[in-house]
């Protein structure tokens, strides 16, 4: 038996309680990640082509649905995480959360009727409609609920400066990759190919199985994750009916940001609202570095660099407005930017009281440390973000689609009937390989698992579980080479690179730390930002092709802008994830982690604004031009270009001072 600390968790861990090298509570977060991210990407790989394609939405109405649903899907979790922190414990909000996601995917795979021109007239199924949205906020609720508190478990199962925690880190996000790399073989290849609801209704079943999943191996989590008191019956279900009560609003809202304007006043106070608020992080930063814990200064005594911030704050307004920033704001925006603003704002009031009156200078340093690291990640999804929006619309019009041509096999027609029986043999004939070995890596880890708690010297588990994974990735190789690609499809070459790389760069950084040369958490994410932003470089290039030669250009340009757009993440990603867990005060982790997912939540809004300068809008009737299409893009990924390198060295000049704010931290 274990020895529990007073932390709540083992002090002391018996062999059982590992497998290769990591708790085994981490392969269980890792394949409830990989199934709830399967079910996530599986539907996103499919949101805008579907809204384009059946319901024809324009460009922009389509790119504001995305960036509202994928802005509020990151944006809950902050009061997710919260909610686990004071009430009900992480583990029964994952579980619910699994439920809400279960219950929003359902919904998802009744497509309704694709929409038509009657008499020059656009004419859609509003009540298909209707049960699209009311999907959506089940799955914005689930993710709330859920994903903030897998990720924290995670981090607590390792002791604080466990050298393991960076790599296991790791591992997890190979998981969600893992499911975002099923996730669009498996949903975005049936979604285009059999119909919509076939690739909707399969992440449903992904997300049903994620959640069987992490109840089956609570045992493994050591105790973590219970509420922080005892938890009435009626106060439990008072949470849970508040949740579902929310659906409605959050339903309301997807339907309102391609239907209501904003004035422009709004938008304008808005944006000076926000850039004050940041005005006022950057200041906590600077007191906290300047306080003295010993004799604390009274509040006048910090009313001139309150002041100088204050004014540091309106001269970026001014010269927003003065070349054009705030109008394009003005233009684009929408109801729910205008609502995480909100958001931003009640969390930067919190944040700058918490760490100048609730915080030891120590602590408010790695605090602010933590905060530039999740600026950080915000720029970077921006960037990373283009993968659902502007690279798919792009994939669609302006690239071939097959890595390998001359292996691609015509797939048959299929003739269903109203036979079911003979409906569910065509379509398992039919499925992609990777449907039936995506079920094969959880249940071989239940079986390692049970034969490692029964034997821990038993070499099975090891076995089966390296054949597993061997088998998968030749059914998901097979898949990607003969099955003919989509631009839904393709999006698997993000989540393929990061299986391929995570286990590389968890022994290169294992590798540079015994050497004493592993890069700090700051220039990892400095990194990161620089290939980001040099992904976009090759697709600049593509682009220019297509306009020069009003030809398809190659997909092997989207195929290395993925690559280096993953080589940035998993220098980015994984060190981030840490960093929340580390850096948090301890009382607010979960709290913080949600706010992780905040900047998350404004970078999917924020991708989705950019993404509408390179909006393309075909009237009724007519080709698109390809000269033009090929020269709004190279626009817009030439900008984003330069804005990830540029922030990546503003990063990396920052890295020591925020490695000084780290106190030790690694």
């Amino acid at each position: 038996m274990s020895v529990l600390s007073a932390a709540g968790r083992p002090a002391t861990v018996v062999a059982t309680d590992e497998f290769l090298g990591h708790p085994k509570g981490v392969y269980v977060c890792f394949f409830t990640e990989m199934w709830e991210r399967f079910s996530f990407y599986g539907m996103k790989a499919l949101l805008l082509l579907y809204l384009l394609q059946h319901h024809r939405f324009g460009d922009r109405a389509g790119l504001d649905v995305l960036g509202a649903y994928g802005g509020l899907v990151y944006c809950v979790p902050v009061i997710g995480g919260l909610i686990a922190d004071r009430y009900l414990g992480m583990r029964k909000a994952v579980i619910f959360g699994g439920l809400l996601l279960v219950a929003g995917h359902a919904g998802m795979a009744f497509e309704g009727q694709a929409a038509t021109i009657v008499n020059g007239v656009l004419v859609r199924d509003e009540n298909a409609l209707r049960i699209f949205y009311l999907s959506l906020s089940l799955i914005i609720m689930g993710v709330g609920f859920l994903k903030p508190n897998v990720s924290t478990i995670v981090g607590q199962l390792y002791e604080e400066n466990d050298p393991r925690r960076d790599s296991g880190f790791s591992l997890f996000v190979a998981g969600i990759n893992l499911g975002a790399l099923f996730a669009s073989i498996v949903c975005g290849y049936l979604g285009q190919t059999l119909g919509w609801r076939y690739g909707f209704g399969a992440a449903g079943i992904g997300m049903l199985l994620g959640l069987a999943q992490f109840v089956w191996g609570r045992r493994y989590l050591r105790g973590i994750g219970e509420p922080p008191a005892p938890l009435t019956r009626r106060r439990e279900w008072s949470l849970y009916a508040a949740a579902i009560v929310g659906l409605l609003p959050v339903a309301w809202l997807m339907h309102a940001v391609t239907s209501i304007e904003l004035g422009a006043d709004v938008v304008r106070w808005t944006y000076g609202i926000v850039v004050m608020a940041l005005a006022g992080i950057l200041w906590s930063m600077w007191h906290s570095w300047r306080r003295d814990d010993a004799a604390p200064a009274p509040l006048r005594a910090h009313a001139p660099s309150m002041a100088a911030f204050a004014l540091l704050g309106l001269a970026v307004i001014w010269l927003s407005a003065r070349y054009g920033v705030l109008d394009f704001f003005i233009e684009e925006s929408t109801l729910a930017l205008i609502l995480m603003s909100v958001v931003f704002l009640v969390f930067g009031f919190w944040y700058v009281g918490f760490v100048t009156r609730g915080c030891s200078r120590i602590e408010a340093q790695r605090m602010g440390a933590m905060m530039v690291l999740i600026f950080a990640a915000l720029v970077f999804y921006t960037l990373y973000e283009q993968t659902y929006g502007s690279w798919v619309t792009f994939t669609d019009r302006l690239l071939t689609k097959d890595v390998a041509p001359s292996l691609v096999q015509a797939q048959p027609a299929l003739q269903w009937t109203s036979d079911w029986v003979h409906n569910v043999s065509l379509f398992l004939a039919s499925a992609p390989w990777s449907t039936y070995t995506l079920v094969l890596g959880p249940v071989s880890f239940v079986v390692a698992a049970s034969v490692s708690d029964r034997n821990p010297a038993s070499s099975l588990p090891r076995l089966l579980f390296g054949t597993t994974v061997a088998a998968m990735l030749v059914a998901l190789l097979r898949d990607a080479v003969v099955l003919p690609q989509t631009a839904g499809s393709l999006t698997y070459l993000g989540a393929l690179f990061i299986v391929l790389l995570a286990p590389l760069f968890a022994v290169i950084w294992a590798w540079l730390d015994r050497r004493g040369l592993d890069p700090s958490k700051p220039t990892k994410s400095a990194l990161g930002l620089l290939f980001g932003g040099l992904s976009f470089l090759p697709l600049v290039w593509a682009a220019q092709h297509a306009g020069a030669t009003s030809a398809m250009a190659s997909v092997w340009w989207l195929v290395l802008a993925y690559l280096l757009l993953e080589i940035g993440e998993m220098c980015l990603y994984p060190v981030g994830l840490s960093a929340v867990t580390q850096l948090s005060v301890p009382r607010v982790v979960s709290l913080m982690m949600g706010t992780w997912f905040l900047a998350t939540a404004f970078s999917e809004t924020l991708a989705a604004l950019f993404g509408k300068l390179a909006a393309i809008d075909v009237p009724e009737g007519e080709t698109m031009n390809i000269v033009d299409a090929a020269a709004k893009y190279a626009d817009l990924f030439t900008f984003l270009m330069w804005l990830g390198v540029g922030c990546a060295v503003v990063a990396m000049l920052a890295s020591p001072l925020l490695r000084r704010m780290m106190h030790g931290v690694k």
